[in-house]
């Protein structure tokens, strides 16, 4: 994502990543990862709860989520890894904005 943050900036969408770290671990995270975009801290996983992202043995941690949500707050593309790694490619994600753009 960060390497094609202007990729999705030019269509129209913000990347925001949510740690499940306290703000001190998030930052550093941010800082040693040089991400441009906003990364939130959510050390007590509220929002990983609510978006019944949950942590497993199976996936050795915390599974990643990755969504597209529109300007009206509705969820137009999910999807919860099995593994740390398992995230759909940048340009997966860039199809399912185009979608959102073209009203598919």
């Amino acid at each position: 994502m960060r390497d094609d943050y202007e990729q999705f900036k030019s269509r129209g969408a913000e990347i925001v990543c949510v740690a499940p770290h306290d703000l001190t671990e998030t930052r550093q995270l941010a800082e040693a990862l040089n991400l441009p975009f906003p990364v939130l801290a959510d050390a007590e996983r509220k929002v990983f709860q609510a978006y019944d992202i949950a942590s497993s043995a199976w996936s050795l941690g915390q599974r990643p989520g990755l969504y597209v949500i529109d300007r009206q707050g509705i969820i137009r593309f999910a999807h919860v890894g099995w593994q740390q790694w398992d995230i759909p490619s940048n340009r997966k994600v860039r199809a399912e904005l185009d979608k959102i753009d073209s009203g598919h």
